[in-house]
Parts: C-alpha cells; sequence; structure tokens
C-alpha cells in the first residue's frame, strides 16, 4: 500500500488524513468528489482508496468501483457518519476491506490501516510444509489433536493470522475446539506475554454485561461498592476472545463497535476514555450471517469481527482423528485419576469412531474419561463404551438376515452384551424410559431388567 487516493468533500478532514498518510512514508493524492476520484484514479493507480460514502457527485461505492477498472486488486476503507451506517454496508457488500464511522481518531485510522495490511500480509503469506506445520503446532498449539486435511487447513490459518492484529471470528458447533483455536492465535502472536482473556456472552446476565467488558466506576450504580476493572482493560497488551458473539445484545454490539474502532473504552460511571490496546477473537456457533440478514446481529459489527474468518470442522467430518483424541484423553484422565488404564480394545474403539458425537470433541472428551473412571480393567472393551454409542454402530449390523463375523474374529461376550445393551436402550427410549413398557416390549420380568438396568449403569444423563 505505497500509492493511497483519499476521497472525501470535507477540507479539513480530508487535509488531516493526507497529512497523516505522508508522515507514514505512502505517495497520496486527494479528491473531493467521484468525478475528481475517477480522473485521477486513471494515472495514479492506487493501492488503497479510502474514499467517503457520501460524496456530492454519488456514493463511495461507486468510487469503488472506479478505482477497481484501473486497479482491479486495490484495497478500500470506507469512512461514514452514524446515520448512514447502512451505505457503509453496502460498500462492503461490494468489496470494501474495512470501514470507520466519524468522528474517528487518527489512532482509529492508523489502527484500520495495520488491520488491512495484516489481510495482506495473511493473504500473501507462503504454505508451510507439513513438517514445518507440525512443529509449529508442537510449540504454539500442542493440544490442536488431528491430522485430518480439514484440521490442517484450520492450523495453517491460525498460524497466518496469529501474527497479524486482525480481528478472527472463530465459528463451529458446540465443542469443536474454538477456544483453543482462540488460544492458539494468542499464544503464536506478538501478544503472547500479555494476558488472553475469554469471555463467555451466553453465561454473563445483559444488565451485567457492560460492566463486565468496560468496567466501572466506584458508586456508577446501586451495588457499585467498588471500582471494577472490566475485561478489556484485563486484556490490555494481550487477546480477548467473545466467545458465543451472537448472544451479545443488540444495545452493547454498538458499543463494542465504537470500542474497535477507537481503541477506547469508557467505564460505566467515568466522564473520560481510557485506551486500550486489545486483539478481540470472537466465537460463536450460531449462523451470523443469517442473524445480520435477519436483524438480529448488527452486519457493520460482523464485518468487523470477521475480518478473517475460521471454521472448525465437526468431530463427524474428521471421523480419522477419534483415535488420536481418544487415546489423548485417556492418557492424560488415567494420569489425573491415577487409573492403571492405558488402551482400547479394537471393538470399544470401532464403536467411537462410529458414533455421530453431536457434542464433537468435548462430549468425546466426557465419554472416555467416563469409561477411564468407571474401567475394570486395564483395556477399555465394548463393555466400558456407555450403550447409546454403541447402539448406533453399524460395524456388526445384518447382512442377509445373519449377523456379521469380522476377519480377526471376535470376542463372544463382548457382541452378546454389545447387542443386549443395544435392544434395552432402544426399548427404554422407545417407551420414554418406562420400564414397565419397556420389559413388555423385550419380553422380560420387570425386575430383570431394571437389574440389567442398574448393572450396566444405563442412565438417560450417562448414556447422552
Amino acid at each position: 500500500m505505497q500509492r493511497v487516493l483519499v476521497v472525501e468533500d470535507e477540507d479539513g478532514l480530508r487535509r488531516s488524513i493526507v497529512r497523516y498518510l505522508k508522515r507514514s512514508g505512502v505517495s497520496v493524492a486527494s479528491a473531493g468528489s467521484r468525478a475528481d476520484a475517477r480522473e485521477t484514479a486513471q494515472t495514479f493507480r492506487p493501492d488503497l482508496l479510502i474514499t467517503d460514502v457520501a460524496l456530492p457527485d454519488g456514493f463511495g461505492f461507486d468510487v469503488i468501483d472506479d478505482v477497481r477498472r484501473h486497479v482491479p486488486d486495490a484495497r478500500v476503507i470506507v469512512m461514514t457518519g452514524h446515520v448512514m451506517i447502512d451505505h457503509a454496508v453496502t460498500a462492503l457488500r461490494r468489496g470494501a476491506d474495512d470501514f470507520l464511522t466519524k468522528p474517528f481518531s487518527l489512532d482509529a485510522l492508523g489502527s484500520c490501516l495495520d488491520r488491512v495490511r495484516g489481510s495482506l500480509t495473511l493473504s500473501s503469506a507462503a504454505p508451510m510444509n507439513r513438517d514445518d506445520l507440525d512443529a509449529w503446532r508442537d510449540e504454539h498449539c500442542p493440544g490442536l489433536i488431528g491430522q485430518d486435511p480439514a484440521l490442517i487447513r484450520v492450523l495453517d490459518i491460525v498460524r497466518r493470522v496469529a501474527d497479524t492484529d486482525c480481528s478472527v471470528l472463530v465459528t463451529g458447533d458446540t465443542g469443536t475446539g474454538k477456544e483453543l483455536i482462540a488460544e492458539a492465535i494468542h499464544r503464536a502472536s506478538g501478544r503472547n506475554e500479555g494476558a488472553f482473556v475469554p469471555v463467555n456472552c451466553a453465561a454473563i446476565p445483559e444488565n451485567l454485561m457492560e460492566s463486565e467488558l468496560f468496567g466501572h466506576a466506584k458508586g456508577a450504580f446501586t451495588g457499585a461498592t467498588s471500582a471494577h476493572q472490566g475485561r478489556f482493560a484485563v486484556a490490555d497488551g494481550g487477546t480477548l476472545l467473545l466467545d458465543e458473539i451472537g448472544e451479545m445484545a443488540g444495545s452493547l454490539q454498538a458499543k463494542l463497535l465504537r470500542v474497535l474502532q477507537e481503541g477506547e473504552i469508557r467505564p460505566i460511571g467515568e466522564s473520560k476514555m481510557r485506551p486500550v490496546d486489545v486483539r478481540v477473537v470472537a466465537a460463536t456457533h450460531r449462523d451470523v450471517d443469517d442473524m445480520a440478514m435477519s436483524g438480529d446481529f448488527r452486519e457493520d459489527l460482523l464485518y468487523r469481527l470477521d475480518v478473517i474468518r475460521i471454521e472448525l470442522p465437526s468431530l463427524k467430518q474428521r471421523r480419522a482423528d477419534i483415535p488420536l483424541l481418544a487415546n489423548h484423553f485417556l492418557k492424560d484422565c488415567a494420569a489425573r485419576r491415577r487409573r492403571q488404564v492405558s488402551s482400547f480394545d479394537d471393538f470399544a474403539m470401532d464403536a467411537l469412531m462410529h458414533f455421530d458425537w453431536p457434542g464433537n470433541i468435548r462430549q468425546l472428551r466426557h465419554v472416555v474419561e467416563r469409561m477411564v473412571v468407571l474401567a475394570t480393567g486395564p483395556t477399555l472393551t465394548l463393555a466400558d463404551v456407555p450403550p447409546r454409542i454403541v447402539a448406533q454402530q453399524p460395524a456388526r449390523k445384518e447382512r442377509g438376515g445373519s449377523p456379521i463375523l469380522p476377519e480377526s474374529g471376535l470376542r463372544l461376550k463382548d457382541a452378546v452384551e454389545e447387542f443386549e445393551n443395544a435392544l434395552i436402550l432402544q426399548a427404554l427410549e422407545r417407551t420414554g424410559w418406562n420400564k414397565n413398557q419397556a420389559a413388555a416390549i423385550l419380553h422380560m420380568n420387570r425386575t430383570t431388567l431394571v437389574e440389567k438396568i442398574k448393572k450396566k449403569g444405563i442412565e438417560p444423563a450417562l448414556a447422552s
């Protein structure tokens, strides 16, 4: 970005921006209208366009089209007042890279330029070879376990984005490891000596969220008996994770947008702004694109947070990683719980491999921990696997009316146990866990069924 074109009809603001840019050593041209900008772009050919949305003879998104006829890959920052924020969103949809809401400080402009440069750095970064990427992972995010190609692509994006200051939006189903990704970004960045501060937006009541994020002064409201330092202040110089950002109230979204632009917070009850230097990573399991379309999430805030998006695959989409994860969780839990459990047998692992894991990695970790805690021997067998997981396993379903015998053979006791567990669980689920009705379906005595349920540890909570 060595050549910048500034298009702004307000003379004072245009001159301020031009002076600021020239001090940073770039070549700058300026225009006060769309017509002037179109003519200048033909000869100046800017790398970066900074344009107002509302011009005397047109709109900023028309200027974007004019400039990109001559420089197709030119980067774009749009400027707009609060009353015309919808026009800024239109410009973003038409290819602008970032935006500033007037009035803004020159520091905010500098941060905006840094974000755009960061996205340029990311797009031009060369990919690592696999050995170097694995070594990088061991150093910065050893908890990110797996070899599936989808995960490796995520890992490479994390590596490339970590040392920029771009905002990152991490999406994915519940339990896929979004906080782990955010922490890896922090640890691999130049901010790793600062704090990593996670905030779960869904866990904090709406009336407390502003104080939790920005802090408050003593006496700011009833019950504020002392000053409180908000999470932005705690994360100053580091990274703030806004987890479940899709749950944030609309009134707070507007305040967050301003903080992200200006790099300043104002605690409740204070009159002065406080500067903060925070890299924000947001995460959500919700479809924020649909939320923005329906008006449930501010579209301008989404563009600010979604400079780089990292989409995490579900565990169902990377089944080949289940053995790696399961063995990792087994070793970790056995060490913490001081249990002499060291492995899975083939049938137990096969059951884990064929389950769909709606709760993803988090659910797998909890299931393995349950198995280790309840294990009666050093090897986890099919009898140790929760019945609901066994019931979904397709590996030995009937073929032509006969059970399939694996080439390697099987332990008949385990196979019978698996079959019995699956039928009992299906009967209980079909009857809403009514044991009398389930016993009738299975043509067995209710007392016998209750004894089996107790012996096998079949419970609704555990089965999930």
